[in-house]
Formats: C-alpha cells, sequence, structure tokens
C-alpha cells in the first residue's frame, strides 16, 4: 500500500498540471471581457476584479492596488455598491500583501460599511474574516476569535465551502499561537480536507504551512520542512510570491535548526528577493534579522550591522515591535564585536524598550543579556551583575515555557497516537478476517491494478489533449483578435470615406451654387455698364460678398476633408478662428472663449463637421437675427467630452423658439452625434443655445 504523503504528492502533481494549462487563457479570457463595452457593467466589474485578483494581487501589489483604485471610481459613477466595496478589499489585500496591517485594516473597514449597507451577507463575511485576520497578526487574539466566530456563522448559513476552510485554517493559527496545539492541528486538518476537495491551491499552500508551522513549534523540523516544501510547491504554482517568501523563510529557519546552514542561507535570500520585490515589509524586517543573525554567527559583523539597521528602521517606520526588538539585538551584538561598545549599550536599551512594547520573552531575555556583555565589556560590573539577574530571570520564564510547550506535544501525540493505535487494532482485525479471502483478493488487486494502469494512461493521454486544444484555442483566439482588428480598421476607413464623398458632394453643391451666381452677376454687371453705371458698385459688392463667402466656404470644406485636422484641437482652433472672423465683421460686442484640455486625440470627420456646423449654426443666428448688443461663446473640449454654448442678450425666438432660423439642422446634428443640446430663450431677454457630448474611451486598467 502507497504512502500518504506519495499518495498526496500524486494528486497535488496532477492538480498543478491541469491548472496550469488553463491560468494564462483565463487571464487573457477575463481581460478580453473586462475590456469589452458592450457587456453589461457588472459583468466587466466582475472579470476585472477576477483579473487583478488571479493576475496581480500576489505578484505585483503596486500594480494591483492602483487598479482597485480605478474599479472602485468606476462602480462609484456606475453606482455600483458591491464592485465599489469589493474594489476596497482589493486594495486592502495589496496592504496585507506589502506587509502594511493598520492600511489594509482601514480600506478593509471601507468595505465592511459598504457590505452592511448594500445587505450583502457573503461580502460582509468575507471582509470581517479577513480584518481577524489583520488584529491576530497584531496580537489582538481574543478580538480576531470573536470576528471570525461572526464571519464563520455567516459561511455556515450560506452554505461557503471554501470560506468556511479558510476560517477553520484561521481559527487553528491563532489557537497555535495561544498554545493549544491539539485544537490547532484539528482545526488545520478539518480546513485542508474541504480545500482539496474543492481544488483550492492557494487555500491548501495556506494550510500545509500552518501544518508545518505547528509541528515546527514542537521542535518536529524534519516534519516540519515537509510541510513547508509542499506549501511552498503550491504557492509556486499560483504565483502568490507572499506565501512563496514566507514558506521560503520558514524552510531556511528549520534548515538552520537542522544544522543546513548554506541551505538556510539560499532560502534566506530567495525569501528576501521575492519579498523585494513585493516590497512586503513585515517578511522584510523577518528575513533581513534572520540573515543578519547567520551572518553575525559566521564573524561578518560588519554585513550583519547593515542589514540589522535596515530591519530597525523598516520596523520603526511600520510599528513592528517583535521585529524591531529583534533588529537591534542583533545591531547591538554586531557592535559589541566591533569594538563600539557604547552604540552596543544604546542598542541594547532601545531593544529593551522594544522588547517589552511586544511583550515577548524571548526577546526580553536577549535583550539582558546583551546589556550584561555590553556592561562586563565596559567593567561597570555592579550594572553588569544587575542585567544578569534579570536575564536568568526571564531564562526562568523561558525554561517554564519550554515545559509547557513540551506538556502540549505530549498531549499532541497523545491524541494522535490513541488513533494511530486505533487504526492498528482494525487493520490486525481486518487482516484475520481477509486471510481466507487471500487469492481472492490478489485476484482483485491484479485487477484493480491494472485499471489504474489504464487509467493512468488515460489520464496522461487526457492530460496531452488537453495541453493541445489549449494551444489551439490560444492560437485561434489571437487568430480572431487580428481578425476583429483588421475588420474594425477597414469599417472605420470605409466610413471615413463615405464621409469625404458625402462632403465633396457638398463641395459641387454649395460651390456650383455660389459660383452660379457669380456668373449671373457678372452677365447683369456687363449689361449695367452698357447703359448706366449708377447700380455697377451694387452689384461689384454683391460679387464681392457671394465670392468671399465662396472662398470661406472651400476653406470649411477642405479643412473638414483633411485628414490632418481631424482632432479635438484642430476642431478647437477652427472654432475660435470662425467666430472671432463672424463677431468681428458683426461689430457686435462679444466675448470668445475655446479652449481644449487634456491630451489631444482623433475625432471621426462626420463628428467634428456636425458639431463644427451646428456651431456656426448657432452664432450665425445670433448674429443675423438676435439683434444682440453681446454675444457670447464658450467652446471646450477633452479627452472625454465637447460642449459649447452661444448665449445673447437680444429679442428672443419668440413664442415658438422651435420653428425657424436653423434649429430643426442644429437638432439633427446634435441627435447623429449622439449629443443633448439645451435651447433656452425668452422675449426680450436673449437666447442661449448649449450642447454636450460624451467620447467614448476604451476600458483599460
Amino acid at each position: 500500500m502507497p504512502e500518504p504523503s506519495t499518495v498526496r504528492t500524486t494528486l497535488l502533481s496532477l492538480t498543478l498540471v491541469t491548472s496550469s494549462l488553463h491560468a494564462q487563457a483565463d487571464l487573457d479570457s477575463l481581460r478580453r471581457i473586462a475590456h469589452d463595452r458592450s457587456r453589461p457593467d457588472s459583468v466587466r466589474f466582475r472579470a476585472y476584479h477576477d483579473l487583478v485578483w488571479d493576475g496581480y494581487l500576489f505578484s505585483d501589489p503596486d500594480t494591483a492596488y492602483t487598479m482597485g483604485r480605478w474599479l472602485q471610481r468606476e462602480a462609484r459613477l456606475k453606482a455600483s455598491g458591491t464592485y465599489e466595496a469589493r474594489a476596497s478589499e482589493l486594495m486592502a489585500a495589496s496592504w496585507y500583501v506589502r506587509g502594511d496591517l493598520r492600511a489594509a485594516l482601514l480600506h478593509y473597514d471601507t468595505a465592511l460599511a459598504l457590505h452592511e449597507r448594500n445587505n450583502d451577507d457573503d461580502g460582509y463575511a468575507d471582509v470581517i474574516t479577513n480584518a481577524a485576520s489583520m488584529r491576530s497578526y497584531l496580537g489582538e487574539h481574543e478580538r480576531a476569535l470573536a470576528m471570525y466566530a461572526e464571519g464563520m456563522a455567516i459561511h455556515e448559513r450560506i452554505h461557503d465551502s471554501v470560506s468556511m476552510a479558510n476560517d477553520l485554517n484561521a481559527m487553528g493559527r491563532v489557537h497555535m499561537v495561544r498554545g493549544d496545539h491539539v485544537r490547532a492541528a484539528d482545526l488545520y486538518m478539518q480546513s485542508l480536507r474541504i480545500l482539496e476537495a474543492m481544488g483550492d491551491m492557494r487555500g491548501m499552500s495556506t494550510g500545509r504551512s500552518n501544518m508545518g508551522a505547528l509541528f515546527q513549534n514542537q521542535d518536529d523540523h524534519a516534519a516540519a520542512i515537509g510541510y513547508f516544501r509542499e506549501a511552498l510547491h503550491l504557492a509556486e504554482a499560483v504565483g502568490d510570491k507572499l506565501l512563496m517568501g514566507k514558506d521560503l523563510e520558514l524552510i531556511g529557519a528549520c534548515q538552520e535548526e537542522l544544522g543546513d546552514t548554506a541551505g538556510a542561507t539560499r532560502s534566506y535570500q530567495r525569501s528576501l528577493s521575492l519579498r523585494t520585490a513585493l516590497d512586503d515589509h513585515h517578511g522584510l524586517v523577518n528575513v533581513k534579522n534572520r540573515i543578519g543573525n547567520l551572518l553575525n554567527e559566521r564573524g561578518k559583523h560588519t554585513e550583519a550591522l547593515a542589514l540589522f539597521e535596515e530591519a530597525a528602521a523598516m520596523a520603526s517606520a511600520k510599528e513592528l515591535p517583535w521585529g524591531l526588538g529583534g533588529a537591534l539585538v542583533g545591531k547591538g551584538g554586531a557592535l559589541l564585536a566591533l569594538g563600539r561598545t557604547d552604540e552596543a549599550l544604546r542598542a541594547s536599551e532601545a531593544a529593551d524598550r522594544a522588547a517589552q512594547e511586544a511583550d515577548d520573552v524571548t526577546l526580553l531575555h536577549d535583550a539582558s543579556d546583551l546589556r550584561y556583555r555590553v556592561f562586563s565589556e565596559l567593567g561597570r560590573w555592579r550594572e553588569a551583575l544587575a542585567a544578569h539577574e534579570q536575564t536568568v530571570r526571564w531564562n526562568d520564564s523561558l525554561l517554564h515555557e519550554d515545559n509547557q510547550r513540551a506538556v502540549l506535544r505530549n498531549a499532541y501525540r497523545y491524541e494522535f497516537g490513541k488513533k494511530l493505535f486505533a487504526d492498528s487494532l482494525e487493520h490486525i482485525l481486518l487482516t484475520r478476517e481477509e486471510g481466507v479471502r487471500t487469492e481472492q483478493r490478489m485476484g482483485a488487486e491484479r485487477t484493480k491494478r491494472n485499471a489504474a494502469l489504464g487509467i493512468g494512461a488515460m489520464l496522461l493521454l487526457g492530460l496531452i489533449i488537453i495541453w493541445q486544444r489549449a494551444l489551439l484555442l490560444r492560437r485561434t483566439n489571437h487568430a480572431i483578435i487580428d481578425a476583429q482588428a483588421r475588420l474594425m480598421e477597414s469599417e472605420r476607413s470605409r466610413e471615413a470615406s463615405e464621409v469625404r464623398t458625402r462632403i465633396a458632394t457638398d463641395v459641387h453643391d454649395q460651390l456650383g451654387s455660389d459660383l452660379t451666381k457669380l456668373v449671373m452677376l457678372s452677365s447683369e454687371a456687363k449689361a449695367v455698364a452698357q447703359g448706366s453705371t449708377n447700380d455697377l458698385s451694387v452689384i461689384a459688392t454683391d460679387i464681392e460678398r457671394i465670392a468671399g463667402e465662396a472662398n470661406r466656404s472651400l476653406g470649411d470644406i477642405v479643412w473638414a476633408i483633411d485628414p490632418h485636422h481631424d482632432s479635438l484641437a484642430s476642431l478647437t482652433q477652427r472654432v475660435r478662428a470662425h467666430c472671432e472672423r463672424m463677431l468681428q465683421l458683426s461689430k457686435t460686442e462679444h466675448r470668445i472663449d475655446c479652449i481644449h484640455a487634456g491630451p489631444d486625440r482623433s475625432l471621426d470627420p462626420a463628428t467634428k463637421r456636425d458639431i463644427y456646423l451646428m456651431l456656426c449654426e448657432a452664432l450665425n443666428n445670433a448674429i443675423k437675427y438676435a439683434k444682440a448688443k453681446h454675444i457670447d461663446v464658450l467652446f471646450r473640449t477633452s479627452a472625454t467630452a465637447v460642449e459649447f454654448l452661444v448665449k445673447d442678450d437680444g429679442v428672443g425666438l419668440g413664442d415658438d423658439p422651435s420653428k425657424g432660423h436653423g434649429l430643426s439642422n442644429i437638432q439633427a446634428r446634435a441627435a447623429r452625434v449622439a449629443g443633448v443640446l439645451s435651447l433656452e430663450s425668452q422675449p426680450g431677454k436673449g437666447t442661449s443655445v448649449g450642447f454636450r457630448a460624451e467620447l467614448s474611451l476604451d476600458l483599460k486598467p
């Protein structure tokens, strides 16, 4: 019969292979859904949330925080309370990954309030248990257990198995810290059974790491390192750098206890690299202290001192008293070895203050021992004796704790030993009962073995097919995306061509009409010139006016069809130039305010022309019909919107403002560009024509 560890490793390997084949395809799918504006907001927000969680949170927490803030703003704009709360959870988790637990709690408090307002029991339970973890890491164990119990009750009521497993795991860790190893082991095993059945690899990694810590606290480092390595294997499979850094540090600690100093150094260095990439302050303080202690033991005191100073500064900034105490004790030892006794004394006093704040007996013992060694080196024997007596008292406390741990360890072994004994008796009885059927069982075993080999071969073939299918799907998806991009580009080119063709038709119609007028006026001028010349100046003025209008029309049309002017900034410049020319010619008092804000962006020619002609028509109405003393023109463009306002203090539009003066043309153009047109007019008090259109933007992380 195979060993349980062998079966566990085999199942774990099959799970990892299957998961790795689909991981990238899943992220690509989430990214496409998040960018697809044709989908409902709830679908896009969910895909965006899952993309941040699975793709960035545990490998690039800075990017995850930025993406979480974006989701929070978008959810508020769309009045989506659910995803505003989940965005706060993402931001909190990013701070947790970086080791700033107080900052994480602030965002979790925001998420709790939002879930409570939304009556979202599931979200509330998830957040309160995550916040409980932060409280437990900060030493608030009773408060953490109460919060876990509240969240666990909700998860049980809604039958959320994965969350229940995570709650059991977290409560087991708190009981382990408090010294109740039997209770902790029971909770860990319950959690692991649920997580393995659900295939939750990140939860399985945390569960195995906690089991390793349990054995480590019982000084069974060989068993502990096995669990830590399984946890590391799972964390690597899901790309969780936070768990990887933690597991590598714990593996290094076990290697150090087992005498493998070189292996411990390698594990610590890998952990340091991962935590530096994540900016995980809590983890960085711990692993730098461990590396510094190794360097001190090897006599490399200068290198150790540099690491301890970095760790102390980081621990002080992030309010980590336990890490600060360890760093200061190490720093004091390095300074003492380098002959810098006065500095070592100051470090020992600071270490004692940090140890008292952390309320850790081991730290208090080490700080007292450091003071004893410093006072002895300085020849201050009275103070050295007092420090030595304090060290002895702390040592007695440590011995008492060791005795308690030994009792707990024996209780733990006794509880599990009873089960092993019961299992062995059951095995003997079964063996006796089956002795008479040995031949039949052997035949059945051969059949099962052959079936297992067949199933194994089928699984292998299935994995190969899945792998090939995944490659085919990936290539097909890329081909589809490329084809869609080419199709969209072709469609845009076709639309632009149609717009320019329509404008060319307008060129023919408008300029043809103006040129016909000029020909007719020229003929009339000849006839007049043969007779009296009194009316000749009037005809010449008309010719000049029509020629000027034709020239301006030609300029507008050339600008409209030129692709180099298909942008918001160009539209703004054209509007400003037109308004200045028209209002100066009209001799009317005026104010022109035309501004483009932010980066420029392209605008399709049809939209550009419609917006320009709407403003021209509104301004022309104000000049020709309003009899205004003053006209204001406001035109604003940005990367997200276009708006304008033409306001005069003239006679107004009369009883029915919807009739006449080209307003129907303006309304038709506004509808065509999906904008909002506003019209306000009162007799004798002037007219105001306003317009605003939102410009669509792609969804970007």
